[in-house]
Order: C-alpha cells, then sequence, then structure tokens
C-alpha cells in the first residue's frame, strides 16, 4: 500500500514541478507590451515596504497587479512612474 502512495506522491511532485516550469516559460514569455515585469517581492523591495503595504497599494488601485498562473507581477514602467510622481 506505501508502494502506491509513494508513486502516486512522484507523480504528483513531477506535475507539479512541471507547471512551476510552465508558469515560470509563461512569465517570461508575458511581457505586455514588451515591459518588464517584476514579482511582488521584487517590487516590495523596489519600494522599501512590505508585502502587505504592496497588497494595500494593489487593492486601492495604486498598483495594477498583473496576475496569471497564481502569481503577481507589476510592470517596472509603472513602478517608475509612481516614483516619479510621488517625487
Amino acid at each position: 500500500m506505501d508502494y502506491f502512495k509513494e508513486f502516486f506522491k512522484k507523480i504528483e511532485d513531477l506535475i507539479d514541478d512541471k507547471l512551476n516550469q510552465f508558469e515560470c516559460k509563461l512569465a517570461e514569455m508575458y511581457k505586455p507590451e514588451g515591459k518588464e515585469l517584476m514579482t511582488r517581492d521584487e517590487t516590495a523591495e523596489y519600494f522599501g515596504v512590505s508585502l502587505g503595504t504592496l497588497n494595500n497599494w494593489s487593492k486601492s488601485g495604486v498598483l495594477v497587479p498583473i496576475s496569471f498562473g497564481g502569481r503577481v507581477y507589476y510592470t517596472r514602467d509603472e513602478i517608475q512612474a509612481k516614483l516619479r510622481l510621488a517625487s
């Protein structure tokens, strides 16, 4: 019985790995109008804020996230534009 559990777990892990690889390739290929995408972590670090603050900005429309594959991205152009407006 444990053999089957291990077998199905390995299959599940392989599928998860392939899906993650596919999502990463999609993220590389999908760049709106050729714009560079940044992850939530990269964006929060760029602004010097927490992920919670970044989430609040997204909810209030300060930044517009791009979501696909269960991941959230922001365009570097939009981030730089927001920084210019703030200064």
